[in-house]
């Protein structure tokens, strides 16, 4: 397996592209004026993850989690520098399965508990959207947790090197210390 670093710097991109592209778009719980993940494609019910080789879904889930901390972080402790952001990064959003969650952003934590949730069978509503979309063999429960501790440091340095490239008038020690609180 990869260490987070050379993942984050090498694979990343890559296979969030490849899991997007197996975003359903046609959904009518897609909202296609901003780039997205649902919680259920993540889930172990829902096929989309499986496009990324087994031993890269722990390093996926932390990197995507990271991404939308960051995000998250910027847009609500930043947001007078966040459209200058969000045209550097494009980073997605992480959202709720149904048509009022859809309009709301989930914490990013609930991506680790994505990964993992057996019991999420997708917004109930229209169940053959979903069962397109469903998972026909049990996916391997999804390790992560040495990975999140790991990724602290790589995460520090993409934050400091970031602010001090593109946005320096933000202090990317008190960018990184509200990231921090949501860990």
């Amino acid at each position: 397996m990869t260490d987070f670093k050379t993942y984050y710097k090498n694979h990343f991109r890559y296979d969030l592209l490849k899991f997007c592209e197996q975003i359903p778009i046609e959904s009518p719980h897609y909202n296609n004026e901003i780039f997205n993940i649902q919680y259920f494609f993540l889930t172990p019910n829902c096929k989309c993850l499986d496009v990324i080789p087994t031993e890269r879904q722990g390093l996926f889930a932390v990197a995507l989690f990271w991404t939308v901390l960051i995000d998250q972080v910027f847009y609500t402790h930043f947001r007078l520098h966040y459209q200058t952001f969000q045209q550097n990064t494009m980073y997605p959003k992480f959202i709720g399965n149904c048509m009022t969650m859809c309009r709301h952003n989930q914490h990013p934590k609930k991506i680790l508990q994505a990964i993992n949730d057996v019991f999420d069978k997708g917004y109930t509503i229209n169940t053959d959207f979903f069962k397109r979309d469903k998972n026909q063999t049990k996916r391997e429960r999804i390790q992560y947790f040495d990975t999140l501790e790991q990724s602290k440091d790589v995460m520090k340095e993409e934050i400091k090197d970031y602010f001090q490239t593109h946005q320096p008038e933000i202090k990317w020690t008190e960018f990184f210390a509200k990231c921090e609180e949501e860990l």
